[in-house]
């Protein structure tokens, strides 16, 4: 009986100890404003904290702060969270409260991710303070380059043209890449590339449309045609053409960040999640064809 109780209670400390000390390690935070949080959904951002949390074994936290508040704003509402975290994440566009934040709490890494910016561009704006955070960006040659490929894969037969809608300073970066994915077909289709839908006036023959940055206007048209979307917006609010969600949010980038931040990695790149929705538009075939 003895021997019964110990076992016992060997299995109770096995089960709450990892429990105990996942909820005494430092969170991860990141900073984000309450309209994006509308935009992305609080499901989804619930859903993707959890699974963060769990890869990481710490707490993936939110601190969403009104639109319109000032720097201090966020460093209060990460502090209120709590007084040492592991790390915390912030987009590019709070780098102003990322530098007051870093500054009050030098002891904390302190991530900016800079989403599809150009590095030099986002390092200028920091200036001789880049090297007080860790500067992590979105992998635009994979990204586009799988794009390609499941551009090519939604082509009627080889029949069809691609039309890609991309902001111009994406355009000089992406380009070449997302056209390496869409020949790694034996016969790759046509793709045609526009800064603006205004320049693209053709509906007929379209086999897939891109959309990066540019081109949302585009879903006023009732083409029928699958779209693969380069955005952070939530399925529930996106039209059924939309078939491949391209997402390089905070959440879905925040385990890689984490991870290279811990490994003192100062600068990086890091893959988007390609999210299929709508999967009911594709057919097997198609789906066996796209990037993993």
């Amino acid at each position: 009986m003895k021997l019964q109780l110990k076992f016992l209670i060997i299995l109770v400390l096995a089960a709450a100890v990892p429990a105990v000390v996942y909820f005494l390690r430092s969170p991860v935070i990141i900073v984000t404003d309450l309209s994006f949080k509308s935009l992305y959904g609080e499901e989804r951002i619930r859903s993707e904290s959890r699974l963060a949390s769990i890869s990481l074994f710490r707490k993936v936290e939110t601190a969403g702060i009104a639109d319109d508040a000032s720097e201090d704003i966020a460093v209060i509402a990460v502090s209120g969270i709590s007084a040492s975290p592991f790390c915390v994440v912030f987009p590019l566009r709070f780098v102003h409260s990322a530098s007051l934040y870093r500054e009050q709490n030098p002891n904390v890494r302190v991530i900016l991710l800079g989403g599809r910016q150009n590095g030099e561009q986002f390092l200028s704006v920091l200036g001789n303070k880049a090297g007080d955070f860790f500067t992590y960006y979105t992998d635009i040659d994979s990204d586009f380059y799988r794009a390609g490929i499941a551009a090519a894969a939604l082509n009627m037969n080889g029949k069809g043209k691609i039309v890609v809608f991309m902001e111009t300073n994406l355009l000089t970066r992406a380009k070449e890449p997302f056209l390496r994915g869409v020949n790694t077909l034996e016969n790759p289709p046509e793709t045609l590339f526009f800064t603006a839908v205004s320049q693209f006036q053709e509906n007929s023959g379209i086999s897939c449309a891109v959309l990066a940055g540019t081109g949302t206007e585009y879903f006023d048209r009732e083409t029928g045609v699958p779209v693969i979307f380069f955005s952070w917006a939530d399925p529930l609010f996106l039209k059924e053409d939309v078939v491949l969600l391209v997402n390089d949010s905070p959440w879905v980038q925040c385990v890689q960040a984490v991870r290279m931040a811990a490994k003192q990695a100062g600068n990086g790149r890091i893959k988007s999640k390609f999210q299929l929705v709508n999967k009911k538009n594709i057919n097997r075939e198609t789906l066996r064809k796209m990037p993993k």
